[in-house]
């Protein structure tokens, strides 16, 4: 029996862990943000008004229902107000000018009466299950959240998620993975528990698949 010099040894054990590396990359873990969605129990915002039928506002979860108050006349109403990122503070339609201020822009007390649609604050820090996806027959539909559906961005639906939740999936069956934020709601199909765009599904390579097993680390709750 041929006995190695340990130098030759030592050169071996390098060249296998080196093989062994490249076949199997170092897992990359994430920690997961903050798991509460924004929803103050109260807050102070300025509020405007704006020529449509509902309120928006760029710190508050999608639908939830606010108590406002006025701090110049005192009034109040209750609204449901609709996310929309673009909006400082809050705007109420403008039919509401006459009852709550004349004034264009006034301060108002904001009580938060629900957390967004479901009333839901926390998420889980991990989800697991079967994502599907879907594409050109949505492609430029509104969506729950009440934005436009555009497949070529990374879009999942999930049935309670905060929206704005941001996900990032692991398929099970490639280890790929891609980062998504909940904007839609569903699936509705039993047994499945993620929607995903098409985008989204490509970068995970499940197109062809379907139906893949996943996993998703909440990186943040709402949005």
């Amino acid at each position: 029996m041929k006995i190695l010099s340990p130098m030759k040894v030592l050169a071996f054990a390098v060249s296998a862990a080196l093989l062994l590396a490249c076949a199997s990359p170092p897992k990359v873990k994430y920690r997961a943000g903050n798991l509460t969605a924004p929803c103050p129990k109260r807050t102070y915002m300025e509020v405007h008004y704006c020529p449509t039928k509902y309120a928006y506002s760029g710190e508050l979860q999608h639908l939830s229902k606010v108590k406002i108050t006025s701090l110049e006349t005192g009034k109040s109403l209750t609204l449901h107000v609709r996310r929309n990122n673009k909006v400082k503070g809050l705007c109420i339609p403008k039919k509401y000018k006459h009852f709550m201020s004349k004034k264009n822009r006034f301060k108002a007390r904001v009580e938060v009466l629900r957390c967004g649609e479901n009333g839901k604050r926390n998420c889980p820090k991990y989800l697991r299950g079967y994502a599907s996806w879907y594409g050109p027959k949505f492609h430029g539909r509104r969506m729950a959240s009440g934005t436009r559906f555009n497949m070529h961005d990374y879009i999942a639906a999930h049935r309670s998620l905060p929206f704005g939740t941001l996900l990032l999936v692991k398929n099970l069956k490639n280890g790929k993975t891609v980062k998504v934020k909940v904007l839609d709601r569903g699936p509705y199909v039993r047994g499945r528990h993620l929607d995903l765009s098409y985008a989204a599904a490509k970068k995970l390579g499940m197109i062809k698949d379907g139906v893949i097993p996943f996993v998703a680390e909440v990186i943040r709750c709402g949005g």
